[in-house]
């Protein structure tokens, strides 16, 4: 049957129609829903990128946007290494790091222990390692612990670190430094120029020789009359650390002099038996042996005769110190307890 316009249910029919056309016309021709205008394509684009598009490096997000993602080239033993400018998960892998990077105000999210697992963190660095986590011994880093920690920077040393090299590059960027024995300072200042914090460590090795100036002054005429020696026991055998030794640099910073047959000598230790407890002979005699290696020099030195007759020993001047400090700390903060030692044993007041 043909349809009927004038039948009033017909007429409000197509006037709906038309009205609902209308409305969905006008609202195809606005922008988004928020009024806010017409859509440009350029507006489109950046509110929906497609996958393959790219960010211009003047259009890159700001370091404060997107902390971490800024980096910086420094040096290490084996070339240019591109590193976080600003590291915030770091792991470090010797103990003169964790020393050097604390006291820089650096806190690592893991380090080792010295020389066993089951040993801890060095003794003058309580109350600084709360919540780092343990990753070894610095001989013996374990990389399945270091991966678990995700750091963004690792830093360890070439002597000690170059046979894990390339596993620890797979992990985050790594700097090795290689500095020769007893560059302590050469030291600290290659691990605080791997968290570009290099001036901070340059104040505190000035503020360090600073106070190697005021012992030299304070014992003025004592330096020329005062010998040391410094011994290290081991299991079998005594060790006279030389002037190219750590704590040996130290010493000889201060002005301390070594008797005339430890002077000139290569290497950082010299190798001594009972028969030659002579040579160790001077002013002062300062022995950082650890514990465990004990049993030789007090059941096999200290009871020979030849022992008594050393200068250090009569006047009741040998002085045994703590190994973490003097033997194995390499740090800002084990270099100034060593200082502290010194102005204790030579009466620099």
């Amino acid at each position: 049957m043909p349809f009927n316009l004038r039948k009033p249910q017909a007429i409000v029919a197509i006037a709906s129609l038309l009205l609902v056309m209308l409305i969905a016309a006008a609202c195809g021709s606005n922008g988004n829903s928020g009024g806010s205008g017409a859509s440009s394509p350029a507006a489109a684009e950046s509110a929906s990128p497609s996958a393959s598009s790219t960010v211009s490096p003047s259009e890159s997000p700001s370091p404060a946007a997107n902390p971490g993602t800024e980096t910086r080239v420094v040096r290490d033993a084996f070339g240019e290494v591109e590193v976080p400018a600003n590291p915030q998960r770091i792991v470090i892998l010797n103990s003169s790091g964790l020393d050097n990077l604390l006291a820089l105000g650096v806190k690592p999210i893991g380090a080792p222990y010295s020389i066993s697992v089951n040993a801890n963190f060095f003794a003058h660095l309580a109350g600084q390692t709360d919540g780092i986590e343990n990753t070894g011994t610095t001989d013996q880093p374990n990389l399945e612990s270091i991966a678990k920690l995700n750091p963004d920077l690792i830093i360890g040393q070439r002597d000690t670190h170059e046979a894990v090299y390339e596993d620890l590059k797979r992990i985050a960027p790594t700097v090795l430094t290689e500095r020769v024995t007893g560059d302590w300072k050469g030291l600290f200042r290659d691990q605080a120029d791997a968290v570009n914090k290099l001036g901070e460590a340059d104040r505190l090795i000035g503020e360090f020789e600073a106070r190697i100036a005021k012992f030299k002054t304070d014992m003025g005429d004592k330096l020329t009359n005062a010998t040391v020696t410094l011994i290290r026991p081991r299991e079998d055998h005594i060790r006279i650390y030389t002037e190219n030794s750590y704590a040996g640099d130290i010493v000889k910073e201060a002005g301390l002099a070594r008797p005339a047959n430890q002077q000139g000598v290569s290497g950082q230790h010299i190798a001594i038996t009972e028969e030659q407890i002579g040579d160790m002979d001077a002013d002062v005699i300062i022995s950082f042996g650890r514990e465990s290696e004990a049993a030789f020099f007090n059941d096999k030195i200290q009871t020979n005769p030849l022992w008594g007759t050393l200068s250090a020993v009569q006047n009741e001047r040998v002085h045994m110190v703590n190994w973490e400090t003097w033997l194995s700390g390499q740090g800002i903060q084990a270099s100034n307890l060593v200082l502290d030692d010194l102005h204790r044993f030579f009466g620099a007041q």
